[in-house]
């Protein structure tokens, strides 16, 4: 099972996202992030991606929920979702381009299809834990809890 970190940002009624153009997700918009490297927390880990991804460092940052998906394109992964704030700039990279968007135009339809189940519950500021059942790139079921923190 690969462990990686889902990083986002959400700051005066928006979110800044990453266009993937390269790697796993390549095609669509997320929030920065990547594979744990040996050695590396998960906190340590969002950080590194952060600044390898937009160029830029994040701070006040919290774990907010744990996902759990199977079969992605045949791979498993445990991924740690943080929410943090900017300190910085955000720059285009060779692996991604970031863009700020209002809460109310999240681009879902260009984004993993489970993201609309759970980046709700990060925007509400909700701790969750979440299981999502894929066939490649198409998700078949989840499960999902939230609770207040």
């Amino acid at each position: 099972m690969i462990q990686a970190v889902i990083v986002h940002i959400i700051e005066n009624g928006k979110i800044l996202l990453h266009y993937k153009k390269r790697g796993h997700g390549m095609g669509y918009w997320n929030g920065v992030g990547g594979k744990i490297e040996v050695g590396e927390t998960p906190e340590e880990c969002a950080i590194r991606e952060a600044r390898e991804e937009m160029g830029a460092n994040i701070k006040n940052i919290k774990q907010v929920g744990e996902l759990f998906f199977y079969d992605v394109s045949d791979v498993d992964w445990h991924v740690w979702v943080f929410r943090a704030e900017l300190d910085g700039v955000p720059q285009e990279s060779d692996e991604s381009i970031p863009k700020w968007f209002n809460i109310e135009n999240i681009p879902y339809n260009n984004m993993w299809e489970d993201d609309r189940y759970w980046l709700p519950l990060v925007i509400d500021k909700l701790k969750f834990k979440g299981e999502f059942w894929f066939n490649g790139k198409t998700m078949n079921r989840m499960k999902i809890e939230a609770w207040k923190e």
